[in-house]
């Protein structure tokens, strides 16, 4: 086991744990645990610093796991061939080694490829106030790029000005709009009423009526009723992103 090798190797060089502690950085707590705890398993750069500090070869230790892998990967057999290898080189055979793996640990980190950057892409923003009841227009030039995830479903954006929403689409905030989404009873839209653009949850009646109304329900004076009589033109722009579906008020 590992603390026991240890602890014979510190007995048989007359060191203590304090002592070792120095030498290899690890605190004289973990040092003290391995002891303690036979059958600990310790990362491969702890044990290459114990072999360190101890002048032992690193093979002493995985057979005294009995072979068994420790935390952290060990060495395959071909990396061991390496190692033994190294052993018997001469220092200047043991020098241009090490020249060589320094020189190819360069030229890995400088051909490595960089991490890919996630994939974005662009949506307009519309720069007039968008209204949360009195959204501004969605179509037109009068808007600046807004960079969202390539994933994102949002076609536009535009940002709220007004409290008739809140709080689920604050005052100010951006608000995203897949045009084209089917609108469902309870999701909130982008609308066009009678030349104005607003920004309401939706609802049809069981009279064919549509309600279009404010999520701040202290706003209810800006709810919208269409009765399917009323002649008005109707427009959905789009269905606006929100994390979560509302609930309907009673009506």
């Amino acid at each position: 086991m590992v603390g026991t090798t240890l602890k014979r190797f510190l007995q048989e060089r007359n060191l203590n744990v304090n002592e070792l502690s120095r030498r290899t950085g690890i605190s004289p707590q973990t040092l003290y645990s391995i002891i303690k705890r036979d059958s600990m398993k310790i990362d491969f750069d702890m044990l290459l610093r114990l072999c360190e500090g101890l002048d032992v070869p690193v093979e002493v230790f995985y057979e005294a796991c009995g072979g068994r892998p420790m935390a952290g990967k060990l060495p395959d057999l071909e990396e061991w061939d390496l190692v033994q290898n190294y052993r018997k080189l001469d220092p200047h055979g043991k020098r241009l080694t090490q020249l060589v793996i320094d020189a190819e640990l360069i030229r890995t980190e400088q051909t490595a490829e960089p991490p890919s950057a996630p994939k974005t892409k662009v949506i307009p923003i519309y720069r007039t106030p968008a209204a949360a009841g009195y959204a501004s227009p969605a179509f037109g030039e009068d808007y600046d790029d807004f960079t969202v995830d390539d994933s994102d479903p949002a076609d536009f954006a535009f940002r709220v000005s007004g409290d008739s929403m809140e709080p689920y689409i604050p005052d100010g905030s951006i608000q995203k709009v897949k045009r084209g989404a089917i609108i469902y009873d309870g999701d909130v839209g982008l609308f066009f009423v009678d030349g104005d653009m607003k920004c309401k949850q939706y609802c049809q009646d069981y009279h064919g009526g549509v309600h279009l109304l404010s999520l701040n329900r202290d706003r209810a004076d800006a709810d919208v009723h269409i009765p399917p009589s009323a002649g008005i033109t109707l427009m959905c722009f789009g269905k606006v992103l929100l994390p979560e579906r509302v609930a309907l008020p009673d009506m």
